[in-house]
């Protein structure tokens, strides 16, 4: 199977305005927004939005998840297109909702997010359909896991992954077998609800971690994706990755060590069993599959499937593509996926995060954000605009996203910004080595 892009134009030969609706409101929904208006026939309208995703579109009084508040909308206002941007409305089952209305959905139905919504589910589909992965079991009761922690013959640290959705914060590595079985007793008495009512245990990988996204058509007999570049996450608070994991301190892409023949394995390792997979057990597909992999010395291993764009990678794949995002996303909602080559400018892309002081356990919010005249775009996450400027709303605040000729240089545009704090506030914590080991 080789992969496919599209070369459809129905949407934008239109004479009229293209009416998207985005869901979401953080820094992946504000880098989708800045795309999708790079095209000017873009009538953007977003739920529940941010104020700074206000500038690019109308912000509508409610969230992603009201089913309730979003179809009346869809079925009143009838965009041409529906953006799916978080993990939750998808297993919640959002996207069949509105499809049902007839209405063009990226974004993928609950039965495909479960690829997300349960990390058990998604064992058993790569295992099911050999997909390269760690070895792992699942447990629900506190005595059948401390017995299998006990006699546990796979290494160290153990890896535990809360079942459900814990908003990244499910997953512990256990290094010694008592803090395995009291992380298992808090998960299973409902830490995260009934999230970690079941506990993944599952044994460590070790290498070099990286994120491959991919656009997926799949509809019965017909089947066909897309890989974007692969971008590399950190996701530990301090540098040399030291510190609490947290959602994402900065990204970049293409990762400059990953060769064609690397790539190559990736499409047959991962993506192509999981796509036939996905075909064997009639799961539709009609967003995008984030896969986390860690390149062992055995080598590519799928540690998890997600069924949305990443966090801070979103910011970097955006700042690469050279495509019409509205064209490009409404494709693959009308299962209209075309072979060819995806466009992406050359050069290399890097997102930093500037987070919160107190981040990520315990955020400070409230802080006026100083912006002078930064050289990289800003990519608002977790900031809201009052009369006194703008100020911290959230964890992760601000990512600085560019692009340059190479990661030296992108990573040197984004230092000079920080070294002339172009964007700052008191306690703002920021990673400056993201990139630094790849070079």
């Amino acid at each position: 199977m080789t992969p496919l892009i599209p070369a459809a134009h129905q949407l934008n030969r239109r004479d009229t305005a293209v009416k998207i609706l985005l869901l979401g409101s953080g820094g992946r929904e504000h880098a989708l927004a800045l795309k999708l208006k790079s095209n000017p026939k873009v009538e953007l309208y977003v739920a529940p939005g941010s104020d700074a995703i206000a500038e690019c579109g109308v912000c509508l009084p409610f969230g992603a998840e009201d089913g309730k508040a979003l179809t009346k909308w869809v079925s009143k206002n009838s965009p041409d297109l529906v953006v799916v941007g978080p993990e939750a409305p998808l297993v919640c089952g959002i996207a069949d909702d509105l499809t049902r209305l007839g209405v063009p959905v990226f974004g993928h139905p609950r039965a495909t997010s479960l690829l997300e919504g349960s990390k058990s589910f998604a064992k058993d589909f790569m295992t099911r359909h050999n997909v390269s992965c760690a070895f792992s079991i699942t447990v629900d009761n506190i005595e059948e896991g401390a017995s299998l922690i006990s006699g546990w013959r796979h290494g160290y640290p153990i890896v535990l992954k809360a079942d459900g959705l814990a908003a990244g914060k499910g997953v512990t590595l256990a290094q010694t077998e008592a803090e395995a079985i009291e992380t298992l007793r808090d998960f299973l008495a409902g830490r995260f609800g009934d999230a970690s009512r079941k506990v993944v245990l599952e044994e460590p990988l070790f290498g070099m971690e990286l994120s491959l996204h991919i656009l997926v058509d799949v509809r019965g007999e017909s089947a066909s994706y897309c890989m974007l570049p692969a971008c590399q996450d950190h996701k530990r608070l301090f540098e040399n990755d030291k510190g609490p994991n947290t959602g994402g301190m900065g990204a970049f892409g293409p990762i400059p060590s990953l060769r064609p023949e690397d790539m190559e394995r990736l499409r047959k390792d991962l993506v192509e069993p999981t796509v036939a997979g996905m075909q064997k057990d009639g799961l539709e597909g009609r967003g995008v599959l984030f896969f986390g992999v860690m390149l062992t010395a055995d080598g590519p291993k799928l540690l998890e499937y997600n069924v949305r764009f990443g966090d801070p990678e979103t910011q970097v794949l955006m700042q690469l593509l050279d495509e019409d995002l509205s064209e490009l996303l409404y494709s693959v909602a009308t299962h209209k996926l075309k072979p060819g080559e995806l466009k992406i400018f050359p050069g290399t892309a890097i997102c930093v995060v500037l987070a919160a002081k107190g981040y990520p356990d315990d955020p400070q919010k409230g802080a006026v954000i100083d912006i002078k005249s930064p050289a990289c775009s800003l990519i608002h996450a977790g900031t809201v605009k009052t009369p006194d400027g703008w100020k911290v709303n959230g964890g992760r605040v601000i990512g600085l996203a560019t692009r340059a000729s190479d990661l030296n240089e992108a990573r040197s545009a984004v230092l000079s910004d920080l070294d002339q704090k172009q964007v700052c506030w008191p306690g703002m914590q920021v990673r400056r080595d993201i990139g630094l080991k790849a070079l």
